[in-house]
């Protein structure tokens, strides 16, 4: 299954900004329509799989960009194949962080649609960000393309855009840019543990209000199965600022943390 909040890199979120209700309407839209029109048009539904995740991180990191030390985080994630043996599904799901020394916290609210085409993968849709009490909301849509090499190599490519406006009637949505590319690999080392490492690059135009190389990373994660559907992981990883992230004044970071997720 498909889970979109891996830690610190695709758990949604952009920069802090006042957007309007335009954002809103518009990640609304998307959305509902993602939930609606396919088993509307008389798409077969098949039974669902589900998610959930509790987390414990040193801090929350989204994309290389610290947001606040010590997050609690709570993660749900709904995977709904929209007609059996094909492998096209739309993936919904939400995620809540509030950082224990930062009075910055998030929910957020996701759907994408995933389309299998030969080995690859192919995914897009948008997330709608609330940020309780600063009485803003923001959002971003983009699309990712995954491919597993000869079933030893995970490779997938992000772009996102996000889209930033201000509270003041008739104000202009702009629109920031981010693209990412990561390979992963995961292996067993015993019939309960696992080990799976992860690494990428990113690159951003006018993302983070600067343009360039913005970010590269690395997680090593050692999944533990207590049970067949839950499983504790911590993990250790880290992010080095590149020439983007540095003119922003962000600095290389060290992330750890641990979950405990339930699969049903």
């Amino acid at each position: 299954m498909h889970v979109i909040s891996r830690k610190g890199q695709e758990r949604m979120r952009v920069p802090a900004s006042r957007s309007s209700k335009k954002v809103a309407s518009l990640l609304g839209c998307l959305i509902f329509a993602g939930a609606t029109a396919l088993p509307a048009a008389g798409v077969e539904e098949v039974p669902f799989e589900g998610f959930a995740e509790l987390g414990f991180d040193n801090q929350y990191n989204f994309r290389g960009v610290k947001a606040g030390n010590w997050a609690p985080s709570i993660d749900v994630e709904f995977l709904f194949p929209l007609s059996t043996g094909s492998g096209l599904a739309l993936d919904v799901g939400a995620w809540y962080v509030d950082p224990v020394t930062n009075s910055y916290n998030e929910f957020g609210v996701y759907t994408y649609l995933v389309i299998p085409v030969a080995d690859f993968e192919f995914s897009a849709g948008g997330i709608f960000f609330v940020f309780p009490g600063e009485d803003s909301v923001t959002g971003e849509f983009g699309a990712a393309i995954s491919y597993s090499l000869m079933d030893y190599l995970d490779l997938e490519l992000d772009w996102w855009s996000d889209i930033k406006g201000d509270s003041a009637p008739g104000d202009e949505l702009r629109f920031g840019h981010y693209t990412e590319f990561s390979a992963s690999k995961s292996l067993e080392l015993r019939n309960w543990l696992g080990v799976s490492i992860e690494a990428g690059i990113s690159y951003g135009i006018d993302y983070y209000g600067v343009n360039g190389w913005n970010h590269a990373f690395g997680f090593i994660d050692f999944p533990i199965g207590i049970s067949e559907t839950i499983t504790l992981t911590p993990y250790v990883g880290g992010t080095l600022a590149l020439e983007g992230l540095e003119d922003a004044g962000e600095n290389d970071q060290f992330l750890t943390g641990i979950s405990l997720s339930v699969e049903f």
